[in-house]
């Protein structure tokens, strides 16, 4: 009779084991966005405000982000500078622009980090029952 328990208790050991070291493979390997938007000059190719397309309102902006947590937009010469910053365990970025020009305070959030790829990051968040989408590429 202990020869089975035994044996069950060492297949779920090992299978804890696996379980949790894969878990910390994924934490360890997780790709950050920082090292890609401080490369380069960003532009706002789509912002889906509770299913309304509003990318039109970010036509001209180009966007700098730099390693310190400073994010510059330009348009037309003018500047206007926020800040940005990122987390990596919860796989968050969170904008902050002040309430001077109302176009980018519309990206003040805590975006969630849904898809990297080389040249373009994929934004979603889900406030107060409105779900938004974000789409940034480089310039």
């Amino acid at each position: 009779m202990t020869k089975p328990v035994l044996l069950f208790a060492v297949k779920c050991a090992i299978i804890v084991y696996f379980a949790a070291f894969s878990n910390i493979q994924k934490l360890g390997v997780s790709t950050s966005v920082s090292d890609l938007v401080t490369k380069g000059s960003w532009r706002v190719n789509c912002y889906d405000n509770a299913q309304i397309d509003k990318t039109c309102i970010f036509n001209g902006y180009t966007f700098s982000f730099d390693a310190s947590g400073k994010v510059v937009a330009s348009k037309n010469g003018q500047l206007f500078e926020g800040n940005w910053l990122e987390d990596n365990i919860s796989k968050k970025i969170t904008f902050s622009f002040n309430n001077i020009n109302p176009a980018l305070t519309q990206l003040n959030n805590h975006w969630a980090i849904s898809n990297i790829s080389g040249n373009g990051i994929t934004f979603e968040s889900n406030n107060n029952q409105k779900s938004e989408k974000l789409y940034i590429s480089t310039y």
